[in-house]
Protein backbone atom coordinates (compact mmCIF):
# COMPACT_ATOMS: atom_id res chain seq x y z
CA UNK A 1 0.00 0.00 0.00
CA UNK A 2 1.43 3.43 -0.89
CA UNK A 3 2.66 5.40 2.11
CA UNK A 4 1.64 9.08 2.19
CA UNK A 5 4.08 11.78 3.22
CA UNK A 6 3.33 15.43 3.94
CA UNK A 7 6.31 17.77 4.11
CA UNK A 8 6.54 21.54 4.40
CA UNK A 9 9.84 23.27 3.71
CA UNK A 10 10.31 26.94 4.62
CA UNK A 11 13.24 28.75 3.01
CA UNK A 12 14.03 32.45 3.58
CA UNK A 13 16.22 34.51 1.26
CA UNK A 14 17.52 38.06 1.35
CA UNK A 15 16.98 38.83 -2.33
CA UNK A 16 14.36 40.22 -4.70
CA UNK A 17 11.32 38.01 -5.29
CA UNK A 18 12.07 37.70 -9.02
CA UNK A 19 15.56 36.35 -8.33
CA UNK A 20 14.30 33.83 -5.76
CA UNK A 21 11.68 32.59 -8.24
CA UNK A 22 14.21 32.37 -11.03
CA UNK A 23 16.88 30.41 -9.12
CA UNK A 24 14.60 28.13 -7.09
CA UNK A 25 12.67 27.11 -10.21
CA UNK A 26 15.75 26.69 -12.42
CA UNK A 27 15.45 22.95 -11.92
CA UNK A 28 17.59 22.05 -14.93
CA UNK A 29 20.60 23.42 -13.05
CA UNK A 30 19.93 21.40 -9.92
CA UNK A 31 22.32 18.52 -10.75
CA UNK A 32 25.25 20.95 -10.94
CA UNK A 33 24.24 22.76 -7.75
CA UNK A 34 22.26 20.39 -5.55
CA UNK A 35 24.12 17.11 -4.99
CA UNK A 36 20.99 15.02 -4.40
CA UNK A 37 19.65 15.66 -7.90
CA UNK A 38 21.41 13.10 -10.08
CA UNK A 39 19.47 13.83 -13.26
CA UNK A 40 16.96 16.43 -14.39
CA UNK A 41 15.54 16.79 -17.88
CA UNK A 42 12.79 19.06 -19.12
CA UNK A 43 10.91 16.86 -21.57
CA UNK A 44 8.16 19.34 -22.44
CA UNK A 45 7.87 23.11 -22.12
CA UNK A 46 10.19 25.36 -20.12
CA UNK A 47 9.73 23.81 -16.67
CA UNK A 48 7.82 26.81 -15.29
CA UNK A 49 4.62 27.03 -17.34
CA UNK A 50 1.48 24.90 -17.37
CA UNK A 51 1.97 21.66 -19.27
CA UNK A 52 5.74 21.54 -18.76
CA UNK A 53 7.15 18.15 -17.73
CA UNK A 54 10.41 17.58 -15.86
CA UNK A 55 11.90 14.14 -15.14
CA UNK A 56 14.11 13.78 -12.08
CA UNK A 57 16.33 11.27 -10.36
CA UNK A 58 17.03 12.12 -6.72
CA UNK A 59 19.11 10.30 -4.14
CA UNK A 60 19.33 11.19 -0.47
CA UNK A 61 21.62 9.61 2.12
CA UNK A 62 19.68 6.33 2.12
CA UNK A 63 20.67 3.65 -0.42
CA UNK A 64 18.00 4.23 -3.06
CA UNK A 65 17.14 6.71 -5.79
CA UNK A 66 13.70 8.04 -6.66
CA UNK A 67 12.70 8.60 -10.27
CA UNK A 68 9.67 10.74 -10.93
CA UNK A 69 8.18 13.20 -13.39
CA UNK A 70 6.73 16.58 -12.46
CA UNK A 71 4.05 18.20 -14.59
CA UNK A 72 3.23 21.86 -14.04
CA UNK A 73 -0.51 22.08 -13.30
CA UNK A 74 -0.74 25.77 -12.33
CA UNK A 75 1.69 28.64 -12.41
CA UNK A 76 1.36 32.26 -11.41
CA UNK A 77 4.70 33.96 -11.98
CA UNK A 78 6.43 35.07 -8.77
CA UNK A 79 3.55 33.67 -6.65
CA UNK A 80 3.16 29.90 -6.92
CA UNK A 81 3.62 26.80 -9.03
CA UNK A 82 1.68 23.55 -8.59
CA UNK A 83 3.27 20.28 -9.70
CA UNK A 84 1.81 16.80 -10.17
CA UNK A 85 4.28 13.99 -9.50
CA UNK A 86 4.18 10.54 -11.11
CA UNK A 87 6.59 7.62 -10.96
CA UNK A 88 8.25 6.58 -7.68
CA UNK A 89 6.48 9.50 -5.98
CA UNK A 90 2.82 10.24 -6.73
CA UNK A 91 1.05 13.32 -5.50
CA UNK A 92 1.63 17.06 -5.61
CA UNK A 93 4.27 19.64 -4.90
CA UNK A 94 3.54 23.34 -4.51
CA UNK A 95 5.99 26.23 -4.27
CA UNK A 96 4.61 29.46 -2.81
CA UNK A 97 6.65 32.66 -2.89
CA UNK A 98 5.95 35.81 -0.87
CA UNK A 99 7.71 38.74 0.70
CA UNK A 100 7.97 37.89 4.38
CA UNK A 101 9.26 41.37 5.28
CA UNK A 102 11.05 44.07 3.33
CA UNK A 103 14.05 42.50 1.60
CA UNK A 104 13.20 38.93 2.65
CA UNK A 105 11.42 36.38 0.48
CA UNK A 106 9.77 33.28 1.87
CA UNK A 107 9.72 30.20 -0.39
CA UNK A 108 7.43 27.49 0.98
CA UNK A 109 7.34 24.02 -0.55
CA UNK A 110 4.47 21.65 0.20
CA UNK A 111 5.28 18.09 -0.87
CA UNK A 112 2.31 15.72 -0.51
CA UNK A 113 3.31 12.44 -2.06
CA UNK A 114 3.11 8.70 -1.66
CA UNK A 115 5.77 6.19 -2.62
CA UNK A 116 5.04 3.53 -5.20
CA UNK A 117 8.20 1.51 -4.53
CA UNK A 118 7.07 -1.80 -2.94
CA UNK A 119 10.21 -2.11 -0.80
CA UNK A 120 9.86 1.43 0.60
CA UNK A 121 6.19 0.78 1.30
CA UNK A 122 7.06 -2.48 3.06
CA UNK A 123 9.59 -0.83 5.42
CA UNK A 124 7.73 2.49 5.77
CA UNK A 125 5.84 1.60 8.98
CA UNK A 126 9.18 0.96 10.73
CA UNK A 127 11.32 3.49 8.85
CA UNK A 128 8.97 6.43 8.28
CA UNK A 129 11.02 8.63 10.64
CA UNK A 130 14.26 7.81 8.81
CA UNK A 131 12.58 8.46 5.45
CA UNK A 132 11.28 11.81 6.72
CA UNK A 133 14.74 12.77 8.04
CA UNK A 134 16.20 11.80 4.67
CA UNK A 135 13.79 14.21 2.95
CA UNK A 136 14.60 16.98 5.44
CA UNK A 137 18.34 16.51 4.80
CA UNK A 138 17.82 16.62 1.03
CA UNK A 139 15.93 19.91 1.39
CA UNK A 140 18.58 21.33 3.76
CA UNK A 141 21.20 20.44 1.13
CA UNK A 142 19.09 22.24 -1.47
CA UNK A 143 18.84 25.40 0.62
CA UNK A 144 22.60 25.41 1.23
CA UNK A 145 23.25 24.84 -2.48
CA UNK A 146 20.78 27.40 -3.87
CA UNK A 147 21.15 30.18 -1.33
CA UNK A 148 24.49 31.48 -2.67
CA UNK A 149 22.99 31.66 -6.18
CA UNK A 150 19.93 33.51 -4.91
CA UNK A 151 21.70 35.91 -2.57
CA UNK A 152 25.01 36.25 -4.43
Amino acid sequence: MPQPYHFVTDWRFTAPLQKVWSVVLDIERYPGRWKNFRRVQITRGDGKTVGSVITCEVRGSLPYSLNYALEVQEAEEYRHILLRSTGDLVGTGRWEFSEAEPGTVKALYFWDVATTNPILNLVAPLAKGALARNHEQVMANGYAALRPHVEG
